[in-house]
């Protein structure tokens, strides 16, 4: 009995280490990009100066980003365009123990950007798994958490902490957002659904957000999950070329489609540089 209880001992705790580690992504073998001169954000504008777009990228000794050189500043609407490429705006990435403080700068004393700081909890496999946006009005201050199925994001749940609710007012409500994910056989986002909730109940605003046209290239935004703008692009193995974004709300629909033509070498390999 005693041998017994000592097998099944182990093979629990094979069985959660096993678990544990299917639960990981392996970025180490990951490319490790430098420069990108083409902004493959789903959130792409018009710049003025689209020619000049050349983001670099740093990392530590354990392969995280720690620097994004390159991004926009916003510009009059009269020119027909709203923002202009600049490489003195960048993002640092500042990591303590599991904790991870992302900022944006201007590398100059003639201008200043908002810091728009956010602050991440990292699990062992360096995925997200808390996000905090604070804000100078402190009921708009943001918690998201992130959940994990097989080493594949499923949902993220956005909360605000500091909002007043009164129970006995019936017209008011816990305001809450829920963004679940789904994925095709081969590890690539096909689509998300983002809902507005009302004490958990599916209210308002709805977002589906899909992506298409997969290429067969590594993915160089695998290891970029905390710069925003490239969130989506970061979970997948390949790359997708078209991205539609329908919002609902009640009778009020409208949609935006953004597409990408990238370049690539004679492996099939997207060419970033």
């Amino acid at each position: 009995m005693k041998h017994l209880f000592t097998i099944l001992f182990i093979g629990i705790l094979f069985f959660s280490c096993s678990s544990n580690e299917d639960d990981a992504t392996n970025t180490n073998s990951d490319p490790l990009v430098k420069q990108i001169k083409f902004d493959g954000a789903t959130n792409t504008g018009l710049a003025i100066n689209s020619q000049e777009i050349n983001f670099n990228f740093e990392y530590d000794n354990s392969k995280r980003l720690t620097k994004k050189v390159g991004g926009y500043l916003a510009i009059s609407p009269n020119t027909g365009f709203d923002r202009i490429f600049s490489n003195k705006v960048y993002t640092s990435f500042v990591y303590s123990n599991n904790k991870a403080t992302v900022e944006n700068f201007y590398d100059s004393d003639n201008y200043a950007v908002a810091k728009g700081t956010i602050y991440y909890t990292l699990n062992s496999a360096n995925l997200i798994v808390e996000k905090e946006v604070p804000n100078s009005i402190a009921i708009n201050s943001k918690k998201l958490v992130y959940k994990y199925s097989e080493g594949k994001l499923t949902e993220v749940v956005t909360s605000y902490p500091n909002m007043t609710y009164y129970p006995d007012d019936e017209t008011d409500f816990i305001l809450t957002f829920s963004e679940k994910f789904y994925y095709d056989a081969k590890n690539n986002l096909t689509k998300t659904e983002y809902t507005e909730l009302h004490n958990g109940k599916n209210e308002g605003r709805k977002i589906v957000r899909t992506f298409e046209e997969y290429d067969t290239s590594y993915n160089p935004f695998k290891r970029m999950q905390l710069v925003e703008e490239y969130f989506y692009r970061s979970l997948s193995k390949n790359n997708f070329r078209k991205y539609t974004e329908t919002s609902y709300y009640h009778d009020d629909v409208s949609t935006n489609e953004t597409g990408w033509k990238f370049v690539y070498d004679n492996q099939g390999n997207i060419i970033v540089n």
